[in-house]
């Protein structure tokens, strides 16, 4: 009986400890930064990669054929379809163009966001 009374009491302590927990709001609920950085937009970086990751499997320069021949793996053939507004038109699921990518849910708000800058910058080759 010696020996339980304080083996309860370490028992006791140790639960109590172990039981007051403190978090911090900062760290229970972070502010997640902005993902989508649309500050130094390229072609070359910027919108290549959203091309090619959403685009280049029906609008490269080989699988055009299943794309309507439409390309958009050249700088000069992407920079055409920003000129005439079928670009941004179609992957903004414009109700004038055709909805790109085709059957498909519209491309996410940051990666027409991206495009849409580098066209109104000037649809520049950097």
């Amino acid at each position: 009986m010696k020996t339980i009374g304080p083996l309860l009491l370490v028992l006791l302590l140790a639960g109590l400890v172990s039981s007051c927990y403190y978090d911090s709001e900062e760290y229970l609920y972070p502010v997640i930064s902005d993902p989508c950085d649309s500050t130094n937009i390229t072609f070359g970086l910027s919108v290549k990669s959203v091309l090619q990751n959403d685009c280049y499997s029906c609008h490269s320069n080989s699988n055009a054929v299943f794309g309507n021949n439409i390309k958009l793996e050249d700088y000069a053939d992407v920079l055409s379809r920003a000129n005439d507004g079928s670009l941004l038109g179609s992957i903004s699921h414009n109700p004038s163009y055709t909805p790109m990518p085709y059957g498909l849910k519209k491309l996410d708000d940051c990666k027409i966001a991206i495009i849409q800058k580098w066209i109104e910058s000037g649809a520049p080759d950097n």
